[in-house]
């Protein structure tokens, strides 16, 4: 039996050391890209999609968040007891106090096994818990959260027409700057609330917001002029 104590608290402790090891390297390397994207948002357009940063009555909020409603489904607490992780710790649990129950106590055989696979349910629930916390912490990731057409921001560096400048907005929960510059060529001055009409390049083409909603407005209104005439 002080084979196969040993054996599996080795195995277990080998693996967790591996996939620690393994993780950190991985976590390392984790690179998540913003979905730049170059789709534009025409004036003939009707149907833009904002983010949530800005509103749809035409009162631009910059700094608000987007979240999407599904990410809470995510956070709902639960033990994945038969996670390979969780079974490992349990194995791991077993064999340390099978073997040390072996050498250090003096019980019967019977009674060291049954010590160990308590431990080892011990273990098995501890770790599982320990997992469940964390799976409760992550959120799925939706690539509409870094999609950045349709943004409202602000300019922070005036655009000189023709030329670059710089505009500041809020991505899932945190601010972003991103070089920009004006629709057309336009001029667009500093402190100026726009919306970015497309991202191609490094670059964020930008819209006055007034301007951009006058445009989307008169489309609607064309669109629904065409519509009765047919």
């Amino acid at each position: 039996m002080e084979t196969i104590f040993l054996a599996c608290f080795a195995f277990g402790a080998l693996f967790t050391l591996a996939s620690v090891v393994l993780g950190m390297a991985g976590h390392g390397a984790a690179h998540v890209g913003h979905g730049h994207a170059s789709a534009h948002i025409g004036h003939g357009h009707a149907a833009a999609h904002f983010d949530h940063a800005g509103a749809h009555d035409g009162h631009p909020h910059v700094g608000q968040p987007n979240v999407s409603p599904h990410h809470g489904g995510a956070a709902i607490l639960h033990l994945p007891l038969l996670n390979f992780g969780s079974v490992v710790g349990a194995l791991t649990w077993f064999g340390a106090a099978g073997y040390l129950l072996l050498r250090l106590s003096a019980w019967a055989l019977p009674a060291i096994v049954i010590g160990a696979l308590l431990a080892g349910a011990i273990g098995w629930y501890l770790i599982a818990r320990f997992l469940g916390l964390i799976l409760a912490g992550e959120v799925e990731m939706d690539p509409d959260d870094y999609r950045l057409e349709g943004t409202v921001g602000q300019v922070t560096v005036s655009i000189p027409a023709g030329g670059t400048g710089e505009v500041i907005f809020a991505k899932v929960g945190a601010r972003r700057s991103e070089a920009a510059r004006g629709f057309g060529g336009a001029a667009i001055p500093r402190g100026q609330e726009v919306v970015i009409t497309a991202y191609a390049d490094g670059f964020a083409t930008v819209q006055p917001w007034g301007e951009f909603l006058a445009a989307r407005d008169a489309a609607l209104k064309s669109a629904g002029a065409d519509n009765r005439k047919a």
